[in-house]
């Protein structure tokens, strides 16, 4: 029995002094070492995001155009490399032509829960961790479109949440109707057009001055005898000076 207890006691030592002989390994060592709580999710205090126009695919045959996008987490200003989170993810679309600060109504807003954040997921180097998103807006087909996007990401780890800054973005498309000059052929028949309806104005302004003269006329044959002016007889004198001036 003492030699049982002795041997304990020795055992009990060499376990003391190898526990004094090293430094406990803080979190974030641990976490390094250990390949699993390295790519746990993680609390971020900054996003990253970036946006272009997409088309896409879907299962029923329709080609929709749409906006693709990869958001990026970081956990503190310092980091480099993009982390892993854990949380709820919404975009929000909004018409990037409208320069009023009183109006907050998106056009579109797309939700992403938690549990289907993983879906989204991929790893990228030299970025790190990222989450791929498609935001589907119409049917491909439509006007070029002026977009502004601000994606929120609500952290389930501590109920915090981070906001990303306006990305401007064009939504690819026609481009908007304008009116369209005239051919020449269509710019001649106009100037035709022009001209017909210009002889036709004058023609009935030309048809009222005839019927104008003619009233005139006939109030002048009426008041013809009134109007008669008597002959004024010349004397020599004046009948030669109307002739010199006439010569």
């Amino acid at each position: 029995m003492p030699q049982f207890v002795k041997i304990s006691v020795s055992v009990l030592a060499i376990l003391i002094c190898i526990a004094g002989c090293h430094t406990p390994l803080s979190i974030k060592q641990m976490q390094a070492k250990n390949p699993i709580a390295k790519n746990a999710p993680k609390t971020p205090n900054k996003m990253v995001d970036a946006w272009q126009s997409y088309a896409q695919t879907t299962a029923d045959g329709k080609i929709m155009r749409g906006i693709a996008g990869r958001v990026y987490f970081y956990e503190d200003h310092k980091e480099e490399q993009a982390v892993k989170v854990d949380g709820d993810l919404t975009v929000y679309i909004f018409d990037g032509k409208e320069t009023d600060p009183t109006y907050t109504k998106p056009e579109k807003v797309f939700q992403f829960k938690a549990d289907t954040l993983p879906k989204h997921y991929s790893h990228q180097k030299p970025f790190g961790h990222g989450y791929n998103f498609f935001l589907p807006m119409d049917e491909i087909g439509g006007e070029e479109k002026s977009l502004s996007i601000i994606v929120r990401f609500d952290n389930r780890l501590d109920d915090m949440f981070v906001l990303s800054k306006p990305v401007n973005t064009v939504l690819a498309g026609r481009k908007p109707q304008q009116q369209a000059k005239p051919t020449i052929r269509e710019f001649l028949d106009s100037q035709s057009l022009l001209a017909e309806t210009n002889r036709s104005i004058t023609a009935a302004l030309n048809a009222s001055s005839i019927q104008q003269t003619s009233y005139i006329a006939e109030k002048t044959e009426v008041e013809q005898e009134r109007s008669k002016v008597s002959t004024i007889p010349l004397n020599g004198d004046m009948a030669r000076r109307l002739y010199s001036s006439v010569q």
